[in-house]
């Protein structure tokens, strides 16, 4: 599967770059054998430049572009990391570590994004683990029919990142 790249400028000048890719990284042998068919596919969202807040414009263009590449393809399941390394401007006040706000945001954009658009069928999975240090968040968005591959994603996912 070829990389979907999209990049968005604001215009104060901050610039976004989301990639969707096929993801086999972040799951055992067993459960990649076990998809069969279905791409596992993740989310990079990086901001290149500036430091203002992001608006609503950009949170709207990347759920549009997330939106679009999971209509068009039947075949994939998304599977989304929320970091924790890079930090969140303008949060620096707030105790939520950054990887928690992300879940939060990814979260609430995506239920906000079903409901305006009255999607039916469509899912999303937090998967939550507890680090040594830290959580880790991964949110797995599937089409009803995959159930039983999102819940097999998330297993995986648990006893992969718990070690």
């Amino acid at each position: 599967m070829e990389d979907f790249v999209r990049i968005f400028q604001t215009s104060e000048g901050d610039v976004y770059h989301i990639t969707l890719s096929e993801d086999e990284g972040v799951l055992s042998v067993d459960a990649l054998e076990s998809l069969k068919e279905i791409s596992l596919v993740g989310i990079e969202l990086r901001r290149l430049s500036g430091n203002n807040p992001t608006g609503h414009d950009v949170l709207a263009a990347i759920e549009r572009t997330i939106a679009d590449f999971f209509k068009e393809r039947k075949d994939v399941i998304i599977c989304y990391y929320c970091d924790f390394i890079n930090p969140i401007p303008h949060t620096s006040k707030n105790s939520m570590p950054p990887q928690e706000y992300r879940s939060r945001l990814f979260d609430r954009m995506f239920q906000r994004y079903i409901k305006l658009h009255g999607i039916k069928g469509i899912r999303l999975s937090v998967v939550e683990i507890n680090g040594i240090n830290e959580k880790y968040y991964f949110h797995v968005i599937y089409r009803e029919i995959h159930s039983l591959l999102a819940t097999m994603i998330g297993q995986d996912l648990k006893e992969g990142f718990s070690k």
